[in-house]
């Protein structure tokens, strides 16, 4: 192990991408819904490494380097945090539909900020553990990376968001599984009232397929299928229907009628499920030569933004079926109540020219093209330091945004406006990913490396206050979240829970909530909260450590 560090150490460049590698690997894990995440298991990772002995000093050579290849990672990082979250910030701020939804996903951050600061002091911890433990109880890397930039001891931040992470994780994944219970609040409430077990478990894992069956029950001839909720039974969703000479979508209150064709989408086993249920499985030529694959049309019209589906009545208007709507890279079932906001992608499926209409309505088609807009993440980049270092007086004070704060406003601008005028800034959403990814990687293996290269005798004394606030802030900051959304909002728990994963900016507490109410509907709360929880979890990494000095 000594001769592969050393021999690493010579070649300092890939010691860095094997950090990143074994970190990435390690954070992809999964036991039991839990996994460290990219950014957890790499740090981690590094903690470790730097502590055997790699170095990144022949990198740069004996002087402090003006520019590492973290301080890149940390540029990439947060710009892309910005321009993430701006397409829908601007509304989350000012309102809209899901206000409630981006309240309590603020009051999990704000609850976490001033919890982290309360113990920190009651335990006298110094800033740079204050802030990893708010960065480990929001399991939130962007709110590591704003306050390493600012924080008096970069090795002890790293070291305490490195413990405090996995406590965050868990704590949030433990308290969705069993708070929900012991306040006698049932996360499928609102979404249906049928509670067949059976029918659960033929539910399984598979490819999607989609079959023709015709309808010949007694049992479901003559009833809406919002009765029927033969989704909920069986776990396959019908795509089609025909009758007759006419080829339509459904809807809830659609009603089945005896010989109906329904086409239908689902695993094996859910359609073996729903052919009980309805009627056997038919071959539909019409029906099939009418698939077609969804257009994908970004929402960006007045005539669109804050209308309901059932509002613009695509399928009655325009003959098209909305497949999907896409938020913030999740998902959402799109029911008729649906609330489209600026910036969403509609799934559309209809003949070509139906389908021309509906993006008239509703904004612009996606463009295809791989092609990724460089310009706008480069350019942005070298505005958002240029604003950084802008000086403003106020209160005869000189205020400066910093680093930090120059790229999250302007990536938050470019997000909001990259479609304006003359200007189509085409980054496709893997593109935005990787570069998300890579930038927090690359910054958390080098601050991580150098971490574990220094002595971590800081933590001595302060290690079981600080595993002990972690708990506290994590499960604190939820519980007031929660009875916020509640009891003073007077949400519906599905609502309450995915709000508070989406303040939390937390992919494990979504898929947590969603596996507690057996449906994809907490994904549309977890959205709504997440644009701006994003912003404010950054800007919390540096507020923290300024109310800490």
């Amino acid at each position: 192990m000594a001769d592969l560090i050393q021999w690493l150490n010579t070649i300092p460049l890939a010691g860095l991408m094997l950090v990143v590698a074994l970190g990435f690997s390690l954070g992809s894990l999964t036991w039991r819904g839990l996994s460290l995440g990219p950014a957890g298991g790499t740090i981690l990772v590094a903690l470790l490494l730097g502590r055997a002995g790699l170095s990144f000093t022949a990198l740069y050579g004996s002087e402090t380097p003006l520019l590492t290849v973290g301080d890149f990672g940390f540029a990439l990082f947060i710009y892309s945090v910005g321009f993430e979250a701006g397409p829908r910030f601007f509304s989350s701020l000012f309102g809209g539909p899901g206000w409630r939804f981006v309240l309590v996903g603020a009051v999990v951050n704000l609850a976490a900020l001033g919890l982290a600061v309360v113990f920190s002091r009651m335990l006298t911890l110094d800033d740079a553990i204050a802030a990893g433990l708010l960065s480990g109880a929001l399991t939130s890397p962007p709110t590591y990376a704003a306050a390493e930039a600012v924080c008096s001891d970069p090795t002890a931040l790293a070291v305490t968001f490195a413990l405090t992470y996995p406590i965050g994780l868990a704590g949030v994944v433990l308290l969705v599984q069993f708070l929900p219970r012991l306040m006698g609040d049932d996360l499928t409430k609102g979404i249906d009232d049928t509670d067949d077990t059976e029918a659960r478990r033929m539910r399984a894992q598979g490819p999607d397929l989609t079959r023709a069956f015709v309808v010949k029950n007694e049992e479901v001839i003559g009833k809406p299928l919002r009765e029927l909720d033969l989704t909920h039974c069986t776990g396959a969703y019908i795509t089609r229907l025909h009758r007759e000479d006419d080829i339509r979508a459904v809807s809830a209150e659609t009603e089945l009628e005896a010989g109906d064709h329904l086409l239908v989408k689902g695993t094996f086993e859910e359609l073996q499920a729903f052919e009980i249920m309805v009627g056997p499985e038919v071959y539909d030529a019409e029906l099939r030569r009418n698939m077609r694959q969804p257009v994908k049309i970004r929402v960006l019209s007045r005539d669109a933004v804050g209308k309901t589906l059932a509002d613009l009545e695509i399928t009655k208007r325009f003959r098209c079926l909305v497949g999907s709507v896409e938020r913030q890279g999740v998902v959402i079932d799109p029911t008729a109540e649906l609330v489209l906001e600026h910036g969403d992608v509609a799934f559309i499926v209809g003949r070509r020219d139906n389908v021309r209409r509906v993006a008239q309505l509703m904004g612009r088609f996606v463009r295809s093209s791989d092609r990724t807009d460089i310009a706008v993440y480069a350019g942005g980049i070298f505005l958002g330091l240029l604003l950084g270092q802008a000086t403003l007086e106020v209160f005869d004070a000189p205020v400066t945004l910093g680093n930090a704060g120059g790229l999250l406003l302007l990536g938050i601008l470019l997000g909001r406006f990259r479609n304006v005028g003359l200007l189509r800034a085409n980054v496709p959403r893997p593109a935005r990913q990787l570069v998300r990814d890579l930038g927090i990687l690359l910054f958390v293996a080098e601050t991580g490396v150098k971490a574990g290269e220094s002595s971590f005798g800081v933590m001595q004394g302060n290690l079981m206050p600080t595993l002990l606030a972690c708990i506290g802030v994590t499960v604190l900051s939820v519980v007031m979240a929660i009875g916020v959304a509640r009891w003073l909002l007077k949400m519906r728990p599905v609502d309450a829970w995915g709000s508070m994963g989406g303040g939390m900016t937390s992919s494990a507490a979504l898929v947590a909530v969603k596996r507690a109410a057996d449906s994809n509907e907490p994904a549309l709360s977890y959205a709504a909260a997440y644009a701006l929880a994003s912003v404010l979890a950054t800007i919390a990494g540096q507020v923290v450590v300024l109310l800490m000095l």
